[in-house]
């Protein structure tokens, strides 16, 4: 049965992950901070995450679409969020992940990844696309 964040069951726009996508061995995930409610949360986001990533098999690989449209400076001021997300995704979810494709970068998104280079691991610094050509999931998708 998969993963089922609590907060989300409540009040569905809480967090912001999902799975999109399934090509070949590749699983997609997609977030967009922006449309998050609970942007803040840090225990409640990094609960979701682990339960969401948790459930990917151990041979298959996966990419994260992280969408910065409207990310915005009340965004960044969450350095909380992003400290404890990227202390997750180095330590527990980065072997498997092959890529993180960051769209609608913005001056904050920007600033909030310079601010965590020091807590992301080789493996994940290596994978990291500022794409500014994609608008759209639909175009990272296709």
């Amino acid at each position: 049965m998969p993963y089922v964040c609590p907060l989300c069951a409540l009040q569905p726009a809480s967090h912001s992950l999902k799975i999109v996508e399934e090509k070949g061995n590749v699983l997609y995930f997609y977030t967009c901070p922006a449309e998050a409610t609970l942007y803040f949360d840090v225990d409640g986001i990094i609960n979701h995450y682990n339960g969401v990533l948790s459930e990917i098999p151990s041979d298959r690989e996966w990419i994260w679409i992280f969408d910065s449209f409207e990310f915005s400076l009340k965004h960044a001021l969450q350095f909380n969020v992003a400290i404890e997300l990227a202390k997750l995704i180095s330590t527990k979810f980065s072997k498997n992940l092959k890529k993180v494709i960051i769209i609608n970068p913005t001056i904050f998104i920007n600033f909030t990844y310079r601010l965590l280079q020091p807590f992301l691991n080789e493996k994940l610094l290596s994978v990291i696309d500022m794409n500014t050509e994609y608008k759209t999931i639909n175009e990272v998708l296709a």
